[in-house]
């Protein structure tokens, strides 16, 4: 068993890893989540393009509709590249009829703000029916008294609440158009429900170092010890949805302005070169997660925002999960970084035939491929 899970438990962050664990030790269908588990590593180990094995981790958008503008979010600044809805809780039940017991994480979040769907806690619900480790991220700035009583009445495991201030300026210098006494006041307000429940949901406080708001470090994680959450500060990353469009010298300069002096939380260095390619070395999308919009659209990885570099649609042209997950797009994506990865001479043909086919994974060979 230590063997498994010495393979399994770096997949996800350290604050997941206990919830895993728990889920593969007494949760409904571990067998099939195991069994899915080791086989997708044999068919990462040997190559495969069309996989046998579903993905583990799931990112699904309940909404991509969002009530903040934060700088380098395009969510709010590009409002014609992907049509804005929130997901019918008939598609997630599909959805989870058939992948649901492989399934080990999902995320219920990626370009909106997860509790503008009213459906948000019978997606946790449907979720936990299959043992599925579930949370979201949130800027908290919308908590109806019922969506707070309800998430957690559902089973939630982890909410992220992105809060990088612990001053109304500070906060909202990022977080433009959030206020952060409301924010305060529903961290409260989840924690009230929290302990009626007898939940042992985590509430987890992410706050993004940059400039402007580095000198709060300290008294932010003081507060989020006091509200008896964990603390989880990180560098920022550079202009979301541009991150598999643009060179990385290119989104650095464009972000430069938000680069805090302590280089613990500067994510690129600021003497970066235009030929730099990121520190990513390979691609895991591609084998053990998929991406979901709120439509039912499935994109590459959670960096694409933009619907034309989609891969195929749950809802209109995949007859099952597994089909999409073996669409023509997927196959070809996975031979084109393999052949990358293996220095392969057939390389130069893949990417030709990635161009031909509008493939976006074709930029993760030029600049370097997606960061963590």
């Amino acid at each position: 068993m230590s063997q498994f899970t010495d393979k399994l438990y770096p997949m996800f962050p350290s604050i997941v890893q206990p919830l895993v664990e728990n889920v593969l030790t007494s949760g409904n269908y571990r067998r099939k989540k195991i069994s899915n588990f080791l086989l997708n590593q044999v068919e990462i180990k040997i190559g495969r393009t069309r996989l046998l094995s579903y993905p583990y981790i799931l990112i699904l958008d309940p909404s991509n509709i969002c009530n903040l503008q934060c700088p380098l979010c395009p969510s709010w600044q590009d409002t014609t590249s992907r049509p804005k809805g929130k997901m019918d809780i008939h598609l997630f039940r599909k959805i989870m009829a058939e992948a649901g017991p492989y399934i080990i994480t999902v995320n219920l979040c990626n370009w909106g703000e997860p509790f503008l769907n009213p459906d948000l806690s019978e997606m946790i619900a449907v979720a936990k029916r299959y043992s599925i480790v579930t949370g979201l991220s949130t800027n908290l700035n919308y908590l109806p008294d019922d969506a707070a009583e309800q998430v957690m009445d559902a089973g939630i495991d982890i909410i992220v609440i992105s809060l990088d201030g612990i001053t109304q300026e500070t906060y909202s210098k990022y977080r433009q158009g959030g206020e952060l006494q409301k924010v305060l006041a529903n961290i409260e307000k989840l924690n009230y429900f929290k302990r009626r429940s007898g939940n042992k949901t985590t509430l987890a406080w992410q706050f993004l170092v940059n400039k402007y708001n580095e000198k709060e470090l300290e008294g932010a994680e003081a507060l989020a010890v006091k509200m008896g959450m964990h603390f989880l500060p990180s560098a920022m990353r550079s202009s979301m949805g541009k991150e598999l469009i643009l060179p990385l010298y290119e989104r650095v300069q464009e972000m430069k302005d938000w680069f805090p002096e302590n280089r613990t939380y500067r994510k690129y260095p600021s003497d970066i070169r235009p030929e730099t390619k990121t520190s990513q070395q390979t691609c895991k999308w591609l084998w053990n997660s998929m991406v979901i919009n709120w439509d039912g659209s499935v994109a590459p990885c959670c960096g694409i925002f933009e619907e034309k570099w989609d891969f195929t649609n749950l809802s209109q042209k995949a007859a099952t999960f597994h089909q999409a997950w073996n669409s023509p797009h997927y196959r070809l994506a996975r031979k084109l970084v393999s052949a990358y990865l293996k220095k392969s001479d057939k390389l130069p043909k893949l990417i030709h035939n990635a161009e031909a086919e509008g493939l976006i994974c074709r930029n993760c060979i030029k600049y370097g491929f997606l960061e963590d």
